[in-house]
């Protein structure tokens, strides 16, 4: 049998067991209940939708960006569960290659990330469709930059996996680092007025920027008079430069994994 046949098979056989765990579905309720909370609470609390088909957009597709996050859920024990329940004696001792079934456990990711993905935007897009009749462009551009973040999010998960020695361990290590220390980087450089498109938590904010930026938000919640007295100017984030460093972050999250699983010792 080919190496191609066999990963094929690892990914269907990783894939299925993504669709028959129970945390796809739990992730899928969270998302769901995120976007009925923007749906009824907005207009609840702002007297109405916003005029500003874009705004309403960008303010959805915090669901989209929370299924990402999913991600790590679904890579934290790809590659480290394998060590921690010791079920890698008999799976990386069969003939299928360690590069293989690492890709194989990557691309499956991808896809169960896709799937959230995919449901999150259709709700976006009916939800747009029954409240402004229209749906802009720049939802398309979203939904390509999630699921390139998905996939930057798996790869980055899958070496956190490929480095612990258990599948908590990656899942931590995950969300500490986009979710507070390149959140919290995020926060001082912008303050500062210094880039920091490269960070992956700027990658995560891309998603929602697509819209109009910062610039959307801020018009939306606060007067233009008042804009001006901010003591720091605010700055949106390059999208072209979002997109290397999710292609660098994915580039380098893989092949690391790839290199470390390689040379991991079953113990």
């Amino acid at each position: 049998m080919s190496e191609f046949k066999r990963l094929g098979i690892v990914i269907g056989y990783e894939f299925l067991k993504h669709i028959r765990r129970k945390r796809l579905y739990v992730i899928l309720l969270l998302v769901l209940i995120t976007e009925a909370a923007v749906l009824i609470g907005f207009p609840a609390l702002m007297d109405g939708f916003p005029d500003s088909v874009k705004l309403m957009a960008a303010l959805l597709s915090i669901g989209p960006t929370m299924a990402v996050i999913g991600a790590i859920f679904f890579s934290g024990d790809a590659i480290a569960g394998e060590f921690e329940n010791k079920t890698g004696f008999m799976l990386f001792t069969n003939p299928v290659k360690r590069t293989t079934l690492v890709i194989g456990k990557y691309i499956a990711s991808c896809m169960a990330v896709a799937i959230l993905v995919i449901v999150a935007y259709i709700v976006v897009c009916v939800s747009l469709l029954l409240i402004y009749q229209a749906i802009p462009f720049e939802t398309a551009q979203s939904f390509g930059l999630c699921l390139l973040y998905g996939a930057c999010v798996v790869a980055v998960t899958l070496f956190f996996s490929a480095i612990s020695k258990g599948a908590m361990g990656a899942t931590v290590m995950t969300l500490v680092l986009i979710m507070v220390i390149s959140g919290v980087i995020e926060s001082v450089l912008m303050l500062a007025g210094q880039p920091y498109w490269y960070l992956i938590s700027t990658a995560g904010d891309s998603i929602t920027m697509v819209y109009g930026g910062i610039e959307l938000m801020l018009a939306a919640f606060m007067p233009l008079e008042e804009m001006g007295n901010f003591p720091f100017e605010i700055e949106s984030p390059d999208i072209g430069l979002s997109v290397l460093a999710m292609i660098i972050y994915l580039a380098a999250g893989l092949v690391s994994s790839l290199i470390i699983t390689n040379r991991r010792q079953l113990s």
